[in-house]
C-alpha cells in the first residue's frame, strides 16, 4: 500500500503548495489595493466638476410622528407616497479636506422643493481612498491605516480582476461591509459596493471608479440605496449620481429655470414611473394656480384652525426657520426648531436645561459681514432663564479682526464670601441658617475687539461691565449689606499658534479694575494662562488637551466675586469635540469663585471603537466612545481628580463621572445629551 501513501502525500502538500500560493496572492492583491493612492499624483486642489443626482424616494409604512423628523413635515402632510427629485451640484475635490459642494439647480414633486432625508446628501462626495469615506464619518476599508478594522479575501478571479470581499471585524456604525473588484496588477478599485448603517440611514452605496490618473480616485457614477425606519415610519429611496456632466453651470434663480437646465443636462431618461410622477405634480400645480387666481378676485376667507395649527406646528416648531432679505439677499436667518429634542440635556452639575439658538447676520463684503447667535436656555433645576446675545462685526474676516459686543444674564450664582463677612462683622448675633444671602444673579456686557496680526499671534482687548443682584434683597438689608454689587474692569487677551491654526493654542489674560469705577471697592488684578490642543490620529481618533492656572495677585476688601475666564472661555478653533471635553461635571459652581488661585488640567481620548463597540450587539449603535481625565487645585479643594466616561450613538451622548479628592470618593454622576437628528 506504499503507493496509496504516497498519493496521499503528494495530495496533500499540493493542495498545501495551492493554499499558500492563493493566500500569498490574495495578500499581494490587498497589498497592492492599500498602496495605489500613493502611485497617483494626489494633487486635486481645485478640482472641479459638475454632478447630476436623481433620487426617488417610496413610503412604505408611515405615521403622525413622521411630522417630528426635520425637512419631513410637508412629506408627512401629502397623500402621496412616491416622489421624484433631480439635483445639479457644483463639486469642488480638495487633497486634505472634504470636497465641497454648490447647489446649481434642484426641482421635485414635493411642496416648495423641501430637502429630503437631508443627511443622505453627504455620500454625494464620496472619498474611499481617504481615512473617511464622508467627511467625519464611515472609515473606509481601502485606507491601511484602517486595516485593522476590517477582514479581506478573495473569492473569484477573473482574468486581470479581482473580488474582494470586505467583512467589519466588529459591527460598528463606523464600519462598513461589501466588495470590491480590483485590478490585481495595479490595485486599483475598478468598482465596489459597501453597506451600513448610520444616523437611522440604512444604506448600500455602489461606485463605479474612474479610468486612470486623478480621476480614478473619483467616482463616475454612484447608486445609493436606503431605507430609513423610525418608529413605525418606514421610508426607502434610490439617489443616482453622474459625475463630471458638465464643466461650470451658473446657479439658476427660478424653478422654471432650473428644471430646463436639469432637463438639457440630464445624462439619461427618466423611468416611467418617474415621468408620471412629474405629470401628475405639474397638473397638481395648474389647479393651485387655478384656485389661487379665483381666490384672488373673491372676499378673503379664514383657514380653518386645524390648517392654520397644522402651518404653525409644521414650519416652526418642527423645522428650521430661514431665509434671506436685504441687497442681493445679502442679509440672512435662520431659526433653530423650537421643539428639538437636542435642545434638552441633563447633567448631574447643572440638572435638567432646554436651550434654543438662533442665528441673524448681513454679508458686506466677502471680508466684512456683521452677525449674531443668540442663545436662550432655562435651567429647571435652578429655576432661572439664560441669555447670551454677541453681536459680532468683523471688519477683516480674513484676519480675524472683529468688534464685539455681548450681553449675557440670568446666570446664578452662590457665593459664600459674602457670607464670611457677614459672620466676621456680626460674629454669632445673626443666625445665618435662616437667612439667604447666598445666591446672585449675574449680568455681564462685554465690548471687545480682535485682530490676528498673523497665523502665530492674536490679540483682543476691551471693557468688562460685571453686576451682581441678590435674589433675596430683604435678607441682605436686614443684614446691613448691598444687594448690588458692580465691577468694571479692562481685560487683555493674548493668542499665541506656535504651529498656525493646527497646532496648540496658547493664551494669556490679564484683567485690572478701574477702582473709581467701582462703587463696592471692587479693585482686583488677574492673571490667567491656557493651552488648549486638540490633536487629530488616524482612525476618527483624537486626544484633546487642555493646561492652565490663574491667580488674583490684588484684591480689595469688597471683592467677593472671584470671575476666572477659563473655567468658560474655549479657544480652541471650532470648539472641543462633545460638550464635556475640557470641563468639572461634578463640581458645583461655588468652587469657581471660592479660591484667589488655581491649577486645571483636562484630557479626553476619544475613538469610534474603545470598549463597548466590539461587543456584537453594543457595537451596532454606538458612534464614538470617549474617556475622561481632569485634575484641579484651588484652596480648600486641592488634588481633585475627576474620571469619565461617554458614548455617542444616532439618539444620544451618556457621560458618566467620579470624582476624588485627594485620593478619596467625592461625587458621581451623569449626562446625557439628546443627539436625534443632530446631524442632518
Amino acid at each position: 500500500m506504499a503507493w496509496y501513501r504516497i498519493l496521499i502525500a503528494v495530495w496533500a502538500l499540493s493542495a498545501m503548495m495551492e493554499a499558500n500560493g492563493k493566500s500569498f496572492s490574495d495578500s499581494l492583491v490587498i497589498e497592492h489595493m492599500f498602496a495605489y493612492r500613493a502611485t497617483i499624483d494626489t494633487t486635486t486642489e481645485g478640482h472641479h466638476t459638475t454632478a447630476y443626482m436623481r433620487y426617488q424616494v417610496k413610503t412604505e409604512r408611515r405615521n403622525p410622528i413622521l411630522l417630528t423628523v426635520p425637512d419631513m413635515h410637508n412629506f408627512a402632510q401629502e397623500n402621496r407616497r412616491s416622489i421624484v427629485g433631480e439635483y445639479l451640484v457644483a463639486l469642488t475635490y480638495h487633497d486634505k479636506t472634504p470636497s465641497d459642494a454648490r447647489l446649481i439647480a434642484r426641482t421635485s414633486t414635493i411642496r416648495r422643493h423641501r430637502t429630503m432625508l437631508p443627511n443622505i446628501y453627504d455620500y454625494l462626495t464620496p472619498d474611499i481612498y481617504r481615512a473617511t469615506i464622508f467627511y467625519d464619518r464611515l472609515l473606509s476599508p481601502f485606507h491601511p491605516s484602517n486595516r485593522r478594522y476590517y477582514r479581506y479575501h478573495i473569492n473569484k478571479v477573473m482574468g486581470k480582476h479581482a473580488r474582494v470581499e470586505i467583512h467589519r471585524r466588529a459591527p460598528n456604525t463606523q464600519t462598513v461591509r461589501g466588495h470590491a473588484i480590483v485590478d490585481m496588477a495595479t490595485g486599483k478599485v475598478i468598482s465596489c459596493t459597501l453597506s451600513g448603517e448610520y444616523d437611522l440611514v440604512f444604506f448600500e452605496l455602489s461606485l463605479v471608479m474612474g479610468e486612470e490618473g486623478m480621476a480614478s480616485l473619483l467616482p463616475v457614477s454612484s447608486r445609493l440605496k436606503a431605507k430609513f425606519a423610525f418608529v413605525g415610519n418606514r421610508l426607502r429611496a434610490v439617489y443616482e449620481t453622474t459625475y463630471n456632466v458638465a464643466d461650470s453651470l451658473a446657479t439658476t434663480e427660478t424653478d422654471e429655470e432650473s428644471r430646463k437646465l436639469i432637463r438639457s443636462i440630464r445624462p439619461d431618461t427618466l423611468t416611467e414611473e418617474q415621468s408620471q410622477l412629474y405629470a401628475v405634480d405639474d397638473s397638481m400645480r395648474e389647479a393651485r394656480q387655478r384656485r389661487r387666481e379665483e381666490q384672488a378676485s373673491l372676499p378673503p376667507q379664514r383657514k380653518p384652525f386645524t390648517d392654520v395649527l397644522w402651518n404653525v406646528v409644521g414650519e416652526n416648531l418642527l423645522h428650521d426657520i430661514k431665509g434671506d432679505f436685504g441687497k442681493e439677499e445679502r442679509g440672512y436667518y435662520r431659526i433653530y426648531p423650537i421643539l428639538n429634542p437636542i435642545n434638552i440635556s441633563y447633567s448631574e452639575r447643572r440638572g435638567l436645561s432646554y436651550r434654543f439658538v438662533t442665528r441673524m447676520g448681513y454679508d458686506f463684503s466677502e471680508n466684512m459681514d456683521i452677525n449674531t447667535r443668540i442663545k436662550m436656555g432655562y435651567s429647571f433645576k435652578y429655576r432661572q432663564l439664560l441669555t447670551d446675545i454677541p453681536v459680532t462685526y468683523n471688519f477683516d474676516k480674513r484676519n480675524n479682526g472683529y468688534v464685539k459686543f455681548r450681553w449675557t444674564a440670568g446666570e446664578l450664582l452662590s457665593n459664600s464670601t459674602v457670607i464670611d463677612k457677614v459672620r466676621e462683622e456680626r460674629g454669632d448675633t445673626v443666625d445665618l441658617e435662616k437667612v439667604d444671602i447666598g445666591y446672585f444673579r449675574h449680568y455681564k456686557t462685554e465690548v471687545l475687539a480682535h485682530y490676528d496680526f498673523t497665523t502665530l499671534f492674536g490679540l483682543e482687548a476691551g471693557i468688562v461691565f460685571n453686576r451682581w443682584t441678590s435674589v433675596i434683597d430683604k435678607d441682605f438689608q436686614e443684614m446691613g449689606k448691598p444687594t448690588r454689587y458692580h465691577a468694571t474692569y479692562w481685560t487683555t487677551t493674548a493668542s499665541v499658534r506656535p504651529l498656525g491654526w493646527k497646532g496648540p493654542v496658547l493664551t494669556f489674560n490679564y484683567d485690572r479694575t478701574f477702582p473709581k469705577w467701582s462703587k463696592e471697592r471692587m479693585n482686583f488684578e488677574k492673571w490667567e494662562a491656557d493651552c488648549s490642543y486638540i490633536h487629530p490620529m488616524t482612525r476618527l481618533r483624537s486626544l484633546s488637551m487642555r493646561v492652565g492656572g490663574g491667580l488674583y495677585t490684588l484684591g480689595g476688601k469688597g471683592t467677593y466675586f472671584l470671575d476666572f475666564n477659563n473655567f468658560r472661555n474655549d479657544y480652541i478653533p471650532g470648539g472641543w469635540n462633545d460638550e464635556w471635553s475640557g470641563e468639572f461635571e461634578l463640581l458645583h459652581r461655588n468652587w469657581y469663585n471660592s479660591s484667589k488661585y488655581y491649577f486645571r488640567m483636562n484630557a479626553t481620548y476619544e475613538s469610534p471603537m474603545l470598549f463597548l463597540s466590539w461587543i456584537p450587539l453594543a457595537g451596532n449603535l454606538i458612534e464614538k466612545e470617549r474617556l475622561y481625565l481632569s485634575g484641579l487645585h484651588l484652596k480648600g479643594l486641592s488634588h481633585y481628580v475627576e474620571v469619565g466616561y461617554g458614548l455617542t450613538n444616532q439618539y444620544f451622548s451618556l457621560g458618566v463621572f467620579a470624582g476624588f479628592k485627594r485620593g478619596e470618593y467625592y461625587s458621581i454622576g451623569c449626562n446625557i445629551e439628546f443627539e436625534l437628528f443632530n446631524r442632518w
